[in-house]
């Protein structure tokens, strides 16, 4: 099969997985939060995109935490991997400044369920603020679709 740009979506899947508001040290802020159970049957690889729009002080931060488990039914579980740890995401300046990390994940050779764990965290208490989401993109499908 011969692609190009307008078959994207024949080798992609994207997924919601979780998002919410944060403010340091309140609300949302360094709460594990979990998806739920996303088949990535017919993908070998994925990302996780943690995106959104924070204000944070000069010299503070926003850091993220990924984990991964993976269950071959999509409710027994097994432990978390840490993909990311305390990761870096936005360092703060005077305006508010959007933002996307990814994470690359190679998942042909997992269980076919997956279930994704984000942490936000902001460094500040009480001022910084953020708007947050995560999505997984599933890639390299196996089969095309008949056209």
């Amino acid at each position: 099969m011969h692609a190009n740009t307008q078959d994207f979506q024949v080798f992609y899947k994207a997924v919601g997985v979780a998002g919410g508001a944060l403010t340091a040290g309140g609300a949302g802020d360094a709460v594990e939060v979990t998806s739920d159970a996303v088949d990535r049957d017919g993908f070998d690889s994925a990302q996780l995109l943690f995106t959104g729009r924070t204000t944070c002080a000069a010299e503070q931060t926003l850091k993220a935490t990924v984990k991964l488990a993976e269950s071959e039914d999509g409710t027994a579980f097994g432990a978390d991997e840490t993909l990311a740890s305390d990761e870096t995401v936005v360092v703060g300046g005077a305006a508010p400044q959007s933002f996307c990390y990814r994470v690359d994940l190679r998942v042909a050779n997992r269980k076919r369920f997956l279930r994704l764990k984000v942490t936000p965290d902001l460094s500040a208490v009480g001022t910084d603020t953020a708007q947050w989401g995560a999505a997984l993109v599933l890639g390299g499908a196996d089969e095309f679709p008949v056209r």
